[in-house]
């Protein structure tokens, strides 16, 4: 009788974590993404208390740049690898786009069902609905929640719970739709890198 009970409460546990994500939402989620070819605007950015401004820029696939107001320090993916620029030391980090889980918005195709991008959870309400998610099989390198306009569909947010359980939240302004940024726009001009990291064919 006890086996029998466990056996049910896994199978209305298991019915749960899959009632947690609705489907349409996650298709909504990715038909926007991969309508989107490029944006510009603003972010606010809260990180352990600290809240930064900047300027944000997006162009798919596998490109963002982040222009951090009052902090000499600028991100940037170049569609292969993700670089952490600090000015004022002339150094940068590079990561590849794979081992972050924002790297999931700015590939050639965006597949939100795709055999390894996992969505846990979606949540609604009048105004937004959001989705989380992390990379199968690299769930340790922590989750990436993103949180878009309803109607119409529009990035509003995002937030990013790292391997550490450190949480960045990143809220977006003025988003407006652009693709014709400058040739280099995307490109760190100083390389000065103390750690590589190999390409992403996710973002060629």
């Amino acid at each position: 009788m006890k086996k029998l009970f466990f056996v049910m409460a896994a199978v209305m546990l298991s019915h749960a974590a899959m009632a947690a994500v609705d489907a349409s939402l996650v298709a909504r989620a990715e038909k926007y993404l991969n309508s989107v070819g490029g944006l510009s605007g603003r972010f606010s950015q809260t990180s352990a208390g600290r809240v930064e401004k900047g300027d944000f820029a997006m162009l798919r696939p596998g490109r963002v740049r982040l222009d951090y107001k009052d902090m000499p320090v600028q991100m940037i993916a170049d569609g292969k690898d993700l670089y952490f620029f600090d000015k004022s030391l002339d150094q940068i980090t590079t990561v590849p786009l794979t081992s972050t889980p924002a790297g999931i918005l700015i590939r050639k195709n965006i597949d939100l069902r795709g055999a390894d991008i996992n969505v846990v959870e979606t949540a609604s309400d009048d105004r937004t609905f959001s989705l989380k998610m992390n990379l199968r099989g690299q769930e340790g390198l922590g989750t990436m929640t993103v949180v878009f306009d309803a109607n119409p569909v529009k990035l509003n947010s995002w937030s990013v719970v790292d391997a550490t359980g450190a949480k960045t939240d990143v809220v977006f302004s003025g988003l407006k739709a652009k693709t014709d940024f400058d040739k280099n726009y995307f490109q760190i001009q100083r390389h000065k890198t103390v750690s590589t990291a190999g390409g992403d064919d996710f973002y060629d």
